[in-house]
């Protein structure tokens, strides 16, 4: 019995018993004198057609391939995204039910919530007890010094379940004894003998996977592969036309955000200014040229954190000794940028999007860094990808960086940017900001 066959049944029965459950739980909450049995069962034949659709939609984005439960964040967002398109279909559903009297409102929401988190808690307790099961075994072919940077990141993520087994070249691939579920990393100009190529091929019909180096590192690191990116790869992969609906959304929530941090920047102004004038000399605000969208120019809001009569033009490190104490509160809180609300509200700023940074700081970086520029395609953010990833303070993290914002706007969605919100609400209250 193959590996995902097994994971498929293990998911998809649990999954299927979870919705019924939810639909007895829900039954129990709002009705707790309880129903006749004739209404039941007729709600009952109802959502056992909802949940086979249900399941389709679950199958469809891939809930049930063990695959799905490397990452906790792709796991959570998976499932949100599977139940929000089920909603529709459940909703529309019953459109056609008038005579059901559990019409889609209030049993419907609680229904899909109770469903919603019992089955998040079954795919989180199957990670554990599928552990095994997500563990890949990885050969890299043609093993050279850019596989070697893909391997140091493979040992480092290894609770994403893979692990290096060796290395291959043509000569060594007809000595290893491959098992189903292993995987070989290709390297993104594979020169090989027709030979090489037929054994590749008797290898996948036996269960083995193949993977693109490039492909491979962007998916398990969720950031692109910088230095082998060229102008080819941003016409393939960088969408550069106006997304008119996302764009719009994504306003009105800047706009609805926006409004709710600048109420709570004029709540706390009274106190947070007090404690910086009173903790060090200087004003309470800072402000500063940014580069923004396309390249143009703006003033961000921030409140000071740096001692005045220091030079302020420079990147900050983490352990900068111009940050006042207090100044490294506001920081580590997240604090100190409440006032980039008002840039929210204006428009040169966005909820989620790459940091703005100094206009020369950018002349500076473009000179160094290949397609630095490209960040600018999106509006900058008061959070983002690459700020939740990476702290830049030298040329080399600041290429890392852009690996993750270049990641951001070719995988920019509603969805996505959920991630990055919900994360930094995290990281505020686990006090993992700088």
């Amino acid at each position: 019995m193959s590996r995902k066959f097994t994971s498929f049944w293990l998911l998809l029965v649990p999954d299927l018993f979870i919705l019924y459950l939810g639909l007895f739980a829900a039954v129990k909450i709002k009705y707790p004198s309880g129903l006749s049995p004739e209404i039941f069962y007729s709600h009952l034949q109802a959502f056992s057609i909802i949940f086979i659709l249900w399941l389709v939609v679950f199958f469809s984005h891939g809930l049930f391939e063990v695959e799905s439960l490397r990452r906790y964040a792709g796991l959570f967002f998976n499932l949100l995204s599977a139940m929000v398109v089920n909603f529709l279909i459940a909703v529309s559903f019953f459109y056609f039910q008038p005579g059901l009297i559990l019409t889609p409102r209030r049993f419907l929401i609680l229904q899909m919530a109770l469903a919603f988190i019992l089955l998040l808690s079954w795919h989180l307790l199957a990670k554990v007890i599928l552990k095994n099961r997500l563990l890949q075994g990885l050969y890299l072919f043609s093993f050279n010094n850019e596989l070697s940077e893909l391997e140091r990141e493979v040992v480092a993520q290894s609770y994403l379940g893979f692990k290096v087994l060796g290395h291959l070249n043509a000569e060594a691939l007809s000595k290893v004894k491959f098992a189903s579920g292993d995987g070989i990393v290709l390297p993104d100009n594979l020169q090989s003998s027709p030979d090489t190529l037929a054994k590749f091929y008797q290898l996948r019909t036996l269960g083995v996977s193949f993977y693109n180096h490039k492909d491979f590192y962007e998916g398990l690191l969720r950031r692109v592969y910088l230095s082998q990116i060229n102008e080819i790869w941003f016409l393939e992969n960088i969408d550069y036309r106006e997304k008119r609906v996302y764009n719009l959304v994504k306003r009105l929530v800047d706009l609805l955000f926006g409004l709710i941090g600048f109420l709570i920047f004029i709540i706390t102004l009274p106190v947070l200014a007090a404690l910086i004038k009173f903790t060090s000399k200087g004003p309470v605000f800072f402000v500063q040229e940014r580069v923004g969208l396309h390249g143009r120019l703006f003033k961000v809001f921030k409140y000071r954190t740096m001692n005045t009569g220091t030079p302020t033009n420079t990147w900050t490190s983490v352990n900068d000794p111009r940050i006042t104490r207090f100044g490294r509160f506001l920081r580590q809180a997240r604090l100190d940028e409440l006032p980039q609300f008002v840039n929210l509200i204006m428009g040169n700023m966005s909820l989620v999007g790459p940091r703005p940074e100094q206009r020369h700081i950018v002349g500076e970086l473009k000179r160094v860094v290949p397609f630095y520029d490209e960040r600018h395609l999106v509006k900058p953010g008061i959070t983002g990808w690459a700020q939740l990833n990476v702290y830049a303070g030298t040329v080399e993290e600041t290429k890392i960086k852009l690996q993750y914002d270049l990641y951001y706007i070719k995988h920019r969605s509603l969805l996505f940017d959920l991630e990055v919100i919900i994360k930094t609400v995290y990281y505020i209250f686990t006090w993992r900001g700088r």
